[in-house]
C-alpha cells in the first residue's frame, strides 16, 4: 500500500510538526509507503488573495500521478476553500478508487477565529464544504462527532510519545501546587481558576494552601496580570511567562495537579482530545479540565476532576477534597506510575492511530 501526506505546510510550531512525524511514522510501522509533502507555496501576493474569497488558493495542486497511491491523507490548514474542492476532485477523477481522508485537528473551530477575519472564513467555507463529500471518503477528527460535512468520521484521540518516567521532588508539607501551560487563548479560560483562588483565600484563610503557576504567553496574559494585582494574589498566583522544552522541567517537578482548558464552552467546543492533557498524564500529574474530553468516559481513571462549562470561578475547596481523596494511602511516587502507565497504555501514538491504519487494511483493495 502506498499513501501520500499532505500538509498545507511544514513550519508549524515544534508540537504540531512532532504530532505530523509521529503520524507519518504510524504509517512506516505499518508497512505502509507514504510521502510526506507540503502542499503551499507562500508569498506576501498569495496572502493578499487569500482574502478574497473566489481567489483564495490554501491548497496547490500537486503534480503528481495519483494512479499510483492507494490513499492520500491531507492535513486541514487554516480554511476550506474552492482549492481544497478542486484539489480532491483533481485526485478522484485520476483515480477514482484512492481513499481520501480529512484530518481535522480541532472541531468546531469558527469560533476560534477573530472577528476580524471570521466572516471571510465562513464565506469560503459556505463555497466550499457542500461539494467535499463527493471525493472524500473520511474525516478524522478528535472530536465526538460522527459525520463532518455529511462524510463519516473516524474518531481518534491525541497522543503523546510516552517516554522516561515522571519526576518530582518529593512532598515535604501539604501545599497543591496547580500548573497550566498554553499559549493562553481566552477559551482556555483560565481567568475561572484565578478568580476562584482569589475567592478561596479570601473565605478560607487558614485552610489548605494552594499555589497556581500559569506557564505561557498569549493575548489574555495581560488580563491575567491586571486581576492578579488588583487582588494581590501574587504570593500564590505565579504567571512566569513562555518557557519551553528543559525550562518547563523544574515547574512540572513542583507540580501537582494540571489544569487543562477550562473555557471551550467559549469557542464552543464541548469535546475535546486535548494534546496537552496527554502531556500532563506523561508527567503522573491528575488533571482538571473544563470540557468533555476522552477521559470522562474512562471510568477505570480516578486521577480527572471535570468542571461544569461555563464561566463560573472555580470552587477550589472541591479540587482541594478531589485531590486529597485520590491521594489518601498513596505517595506521590504511586500516582504518578499509574497515571504515566495509563496513558502509555492508552494515549500512545501506536493506540491512537490505530483506527486510520485499520481503515486504510480493510477499504484499500
Amino acid at each position: 500500500m502506498k499513501g501520500i501526506y499532505l500538509t498545507q505546510d511544514l513550519s508549524h510550531a515544534d508540537g504540531i510538526n512532532d504530532k505530523i512525524k509521529k503520524q507519518v511514522e504510524q504509517f512506516l510501522e505499518a508497512n505502509i509507503q507514504i510521502e510526506l509533502r507540503s502542499n503551499t507555496i507562500r508569498t506576501g501576493l498569495t496572502l493578499v488573495r487569500n482574502l478574497i474569497p473566489f481567489f483564495s488558493k490554501q491548497y496547490f495542486n500537486v503534480n503528481l500521478h495519483w494512479k499510483e497511491y492507494d490513499f492520500v491523507y491531507i492535513r486541514k490548514g487554516a480554511v476550506l476553500d474552492l482549492s481544497v474542492v478542486h484539489l480532491v476532485k483533481v485526485i478522484k477523477n485520476q483515480n477514482p478508487s484512492i481513499k481520501i481522508i480529512l484530518e481535522i485537528p480541532t472541531y468546531p473551530y469558527m469560533d476560534e477565529f477573530p472577528l476580524s477575519i471570521k466572516w471571510d472564513v465562513v464565506y469560503k467555507e459556505k463555497l466550499a464544504t457542500p461539494y467535499l463529500s463527493k471525493y472524500i471518503d473520511r474525516v478524522v477528527t478528535y472530536s465526538d462527532d460522527k459525520e463532518i460535512f455529511n462524510i463519516p468520521c473516524i474518531n481518534i484521540s491525541n497522543a503523546y510519545e510516552f517516554k522516561g518516567k515522571p519526576q518530582f521532588k518529593t512532598k515535604t508539607d501539604d501545599t497543591i501546587n496547580f500548573i497550566a501551560v498554553a499559549s493562553l487563548m481566552y477559551y482556555h479560560g483560565y481567568d475561572r481558576i484565578i478568580n476562584g483562588l482569589i475567592q478561596y483565600y479570601q473565605k478560607n484563610q487558614n485552610s489548605q494552601k494552594v499555589i497556581f503557576t500559569l506557564i505561557g504567553d498569549g493575548p489574555v496574559l495581560k488580563d491575567y496580570k491586571k486581576i492578579v494585582e488588583k487582588n494581590g494574589a501574587s504570593s500564590y498566583i505565579f504567571l512566569v511567562g513562555r518557557k519551553s522544552g528543559v525550562e518547563l522541567f523544574p515547574y512540572y517537578l513542583d507540580a501537582d495537579i494540571a489544569v487543562d482548558s477550562l473555557g471551550r464552552h467559549r469557542s464552543k467546543i464541548y469535546y475535546n482530545s486535548t494534546l496537552k492533557g496527554k502531556e500532563y498524564l506523561a508527567k503522573g500529574l491528575p488533571i482538571i479540565s473544563g470540557v468533555k474530553t476522552d477521559l470522562d468516559e474512562r471510568k477505570d481513571f480516578p486521577y480527572y476532576y471535570r468542571v461544569l462549562a461555563n464561566d463560573t470561578e472555580i470552587n477550589i475547596s472541591d479540587i482541594v477534597d478531589f485531590y486529597n481523596k485520590v491521594m489518601c494511602g498513596k505517595d506521590k511516587k504511586e500516582v504518578a506510575s499509574e497515571i504515566y502507565n495509563y496513558g502509555k497504555n492508552n494515549f500512545s501514538f501506536g493506540v491512537t492511530f490505530r483506527p486510520i491504519i485499520n481503515y486504510l487494511k480493510e477499504s484499500v483493495k
